[in-house]
């Protein structure tokens, strides 16, 4: 985990207009940001007000602020602050005290995971352990063991195959899900989204680094977007997954074109490679447009939709479909790119 952050501590540039970036092995924020921040390091205490998606990535991390989205991915989380709209957390222990707020909806990927604070909306958990004794509307917990001592839940829902144990707390309506697989656990599963998703963030960033234009040439590309195009490139992008392997067979069959067919090989598989982190920048572009409104940050874009991505890509059933497709569209927005600009 601390690798991954010491390589996106090296990659990440330090100024993007609009958008407050700190970095440094030690970072403690304390302003107003209005718009969007990002903070990185190995200790991150964050005191600031960001009005916007504040940001946290380091190993030991302490939120005091107050912010529209907060996302922090680290080792350990503490959550002192307030959140008017939605929070994602992911990282190995996360404590949420006493002070904390989140005006909506709460999404939390950990081991160890303790909420005694106020979420006013939707809380879902993913964990080994959890513990709540904090005020929650509606809670959604798939781990191996509960804990709820003196807290005050309207809806609980946890996995049937769950060790629980609740003392002196108001629980209006319970709802027993499904069990969970027991091939691979939940701290597994935790951590080896957080391990691919910090990976993809640092090819996103060393590309980023290395081909500005390529994202701002996507930009221009679909700067008016509509489904008949996003349909024109999984188009594009599923008849090229199929016809490379036959044009790679045929090249192979004669002598003085394997050299060929070996190029055309790499270039096939780094492009699926990559395919799921232009798909990613592309639905990052389309969220900042549509809803978010603000003038354009490439590297924002391009985190936010990685992350939306692959939270899409770990809902059951359909993640593996949606997986499917961004790399077909991934393939699209590549070959888009030897189009001649008009």
């Amino acid at each position: 985990m601390k690798k991954i952050f010491l390589v996106l501590l090296l990659l990440i540039p330090i100024s993007v207009n609009a958008l407050n970036i700190n970095i440094n092995g030690e970072v403690k924020e304390g302003q107003e940001i209005q718009g969007s921040s990002v903070l990185l390091g190995n200790y991150v205490e964050n005191n600031s007000k960001v009005a916007g998606l504040d940001m946290t990535l380091g190993n030991t991390i302490k939120y005091d602020g107050e912010s529209e989205y907060l996302l922090s991915v680290g080792n350990n989380i503490e959550v002192n602050g307030t959140v008017k709209n939605d929070g994602f957390i992911f990282g190995n222990v996360v404590n949420f005290n006493e002070n904390s707020v989140i005006e909506r909806d709460l999404l939390v990927l950990a081991n160890n995971v303790t909420i005694s604070g106020t979420i006013k909306k939707d809380v879902t958990i993913y964990a080994a352990t959890v513990t709540i004794n904090g005020n929650i509307e509606n809670l959604n917990i798939k781990a191996n063991e509960i804990i709820i001592e003196g807290a005050n839940v309207n809806n609980l829902s946890y996995n049937e195959d769950a060790i629980i144990e609740i003392n002196d707390s108001q629980i209006n309506t319970t709802n027993l899900t499904e069990k969970i697989a027991s091939e691979i656990t939940i701290q597994e599963k935790i951590m080896n989204f957080i391990y691919n998703l910090g990976g993809i963030l640092v090819i996103f960033l060393a590309l980023y680094l290395a081909a500005p234009k390529l994202f701002k040439k996507i930009e221009n590309n679909n700067n008016n977007i509509k489904v008949l195009n996003l349909f024109s490139m999984f188009g594009f992008g599923a008849l090229s997954l199929i016809l490379i392997p036959i044009i790679f067979i045929l090249l192979l069959t004669i002598a003085f074109c394997i050299p060929l067919a070996i190029l055309l090989l790499i270039l096939y598989v780094l492009a699926i490679w990559l395919s799921s982190i232009f798909t990613g920048y592309l639905l990052g572009y389309i969220i900042w447009t549509k809803l978010i409104k603000k003038e354009n940050n490439p590297l924002l874009i391009g985190l936010v939709g990685i992350v939306a991505l692959n939270l899409l890509g770990i809902v059951p059933i359909i993640g593996a479909l949606i997986t499917l497709i961004s790399i077909m569209i991934g393939m699209g927005v590549i070959l888009q790119q030897f189009k001649r600009d008009k």
